[in-house]
């Protein structure tokens, strides 16, 4: 485990090195070039300005015919210290006056003398500028400028940027090996949490967060999730040792009969509960998968990989990186057909292979318009491995967010089967809102639900009322799971809940099959049922009646072929004085 985490340190310092080595020799590449490009620029400018003010200077000689002039403003040449040779031609190419700084005269014949040209020799810069006096040619001049001083500036300028190119690599070093471990740090702790609980169940296990960052928010998220599958696992060991406590003592006291009805219902929760459950943590474990593919092909191979791309593609590789992670809208699957239809027609048009596959990767990544900024990327030899990567390293966000939706629907399931499978053994009452109650044994109920079940939910604003929540809950548990039951888990579900002369009203209203007019009036007697032997008990509505009674209210049912409803009236209680004083 050591060597590993030590593994993971190095990597991380090395992809930081690699990364900051590669951002500082093309940002210094830049610089030095580009100073370089000035300083012959420099030198540039500064032999054009002597050639014109020479040839200034010389119009009048040349056009007089007076080349002891033009010598004598030769001549004046010599306190420029790099300025090697000056010559000025007349109007027939002709040499009209010379300097030579060394006393080495050579022939140089000034062949594009109506041009301005300069250029860069080995040694030497030379330039000429043609010469006019009243807007009429009169000659040229022709200056050869030494690049000794320019080439010393140069290698002086190359030695400092160098040692501050090393200097800056050293402090990026002790940098990288400083910072690396507020990076891997939690990384590795979460992977030893990981591993710790796989192994040996330990949900009370804890990984301290260091940051305030993404990473740190991760953490804190983990340990959330963690405290919540600790007290679902402390919470189901409690209701199995209740479970067989009551079991035993079902037929002897009515309390234990209540309590026995509530467990039922619960152990008919069971395969919902566990496919709600199971459903997000399949996706997070699926989604951690990825991550650590990912995240080991990004440590190992993408930085080789990215070096390897051309400027041009990487440029378009990480704008559709960003592009990706910009989009973060949910598609349907009509809009995901239609993207990929007009994808795949696009890149056909372009003489794309494999249009359907690129299309179906690029809806994936949630990238569906301009997709002819890529056709670089599409049209290189290696375009399925570049878009592979792509769709690899955004895949880390998509993971992300499947773990974090995931997260958050196991947290809700556990949330509400904390709720309702409480039992209140004090009997006391807590100012609460009853639609929470509701909401939470419809999440309980989701997995059946979903299979063929509209539910449709008209909340009116209520007040909180003092009332017995967990044993309400009872309540809302045993009637929906009959309207669940009545409708064969497809039809409509309608649920409201309002105010009505000072009473909360809550009515459930299913499309199942109705109850028979001869049976309405003994649904609330105890031990009757209308579901076949074995499959209920008979004392779920006697019970619902019991407790809403409890709570000085009424409950009612009106029932026909194909519409159901139980409307409970529960009177809006705020304080302990006014239910002693309805008592």
């Amino acid at each position: 485990m050591l060597s590993k985490n030590l593994d993971i340190k190095a990597k991380m310092i090395l992809i930081i090195q690699v990364v900051s080595l590669f951002s500082l020799l093309l940002g210094f590449a830049y610089v030095i070039f580009s100073n370089i490009a000035d300083f012959k620029e420099d030198m540039k400018n500064n032999a054009i300005i002597n050639a014109t003010l020479v040839g200034d200077y010389c119009a009048v000689p040349l056009v007089f015919d007076v080349s002891e002039s033009a010598k004598e403003t030769l001549n004046k040449l010599e306190s420029i210290p790099s300025l090697e040779v000056g010559i000025v031609y007349n109007d027939k190419n002709q040499v009209f006056a010379e300097f030579y700084k060394n006393k080495n005269s050579d022939t140089i014949s000034n062949k594009a003398k109506k041009y301005s040209w300069h250029k860069f020799e080995d040694t030497y810069l030379s330039v000429s500028k043609p010469i006019y006096y009243e807007k009429k040619m009169a000659g040229s001049i022709y200056l050869r400028v030494s690049t000794k001083e320019l080439r010393v500036k140069i290698s002086d300028y190359l030695v400092k940027m160098t040692l501050l190119l090393v200097a800056l690599l050293v402090v990026n070093y002790v940098l990288a090996t400083w910072l690396q471990k507020y990076i891997t740090g939690p990384i590795l702790k979460l992977t030893k949490a990981t591993k710790e609980i796989s192994e040996e169940g330990n949900y009370n296990l804890r990984v301290q967060q260091q940051s305030n960052d993404e990473i740190g928010v991760l953490v804190d998220e983990y340990n959330k999730m963690l405290s919540q599958i600790y007290e679902r696992e402390e919470a189901l060991k409690q209701r199995t040792n209740e479970l067989t406590i009551t079991l035993a003592d079902l037929k002897q006291t009515q309390q234990k009969l209540v309590n026995s009805e509530k467990l039922a219902a619960l152990g008919q929760l069971i395969a919902g509960v566990a496919h709600e459950i199971n459903t997000p943590l399949g996706a997070i474990r699926s989604s951690i998968g990825n991550i650590k593919k990912t995240l080991n092909f990004v440590l190992n191979d993408y930085p080789i990989f990215v070096n390897k791309l051309p400027k041009n593609l990487k440029t378009k590789f990480l704008l559709l990186i960003e592009d990706s992670f910009k989009n973060r809208h949910v598609l349907t699957s009509k809009e995901e057909r239609a993207f990929k239809k007009q994808i795949t027609m696009l890149l056909e048009s372009h003489g794309i292979k494999n249009a359907y596959s690129f299309a179906d990767t690029f809806v994936d990544m949630m990238v569906v318009a301009d997709i002819e900024d890529y056709m670089e990327l599409l049209k290189h030899a290696d375009s399925e491995n570049i878009i592979e990567v792509a769709y690899k390293i955004t895949g880390l966000q998509r993971s992300t967010e499947n773990i974090e939706f995931a997260a958050d629907r196991a947290s809700k399931v556990v949330f509400a089967l904390k709720n309702s499978s409480r039992i209140n053994n004090y009997e006391e009452q807590v100012l609460a809102d009853v639609t929470e109650g509701i909401e939470n044994v419809l999440t309980l109920y989701n997995n059946q639900i979903k299979q063929g079940i509209e539910v449709s939910k008209d909340f009116k604003p209520i007040p909180k009322t003092l009332c017995y929540f967990d044993e309400l809950n009872q309540v809302w548990t045993n009637i929906l799971h009959n309207a669940i039951y009545a409708m064969d888990l497809n039809g409509k579900l309608a649920i409201k809940a309002y105010v009505e002369n000072e009473n909360i009203v809550v009515s459930i209203t299913d499309s199942g099959k109705g109850i028979p007019p001869e049976e309405i009036d003994q649904i609330f007697d105890p031990f009757f049922s209308t579901k076949p032997t074995g499959e209920g008990t008979g004392i779920g509505l006697d019970i619902s009646k019991r407790i809403v009674e409890k709570h000085k209210g009424e409950i009612k049912v009106k029932s026909k072929p194909g519409s159901t409803t139980f409307s409970v009236y529960l009177p809006i209680v705020k304080t302990k004085d006014e239910t002693e004083q309805s008592n």
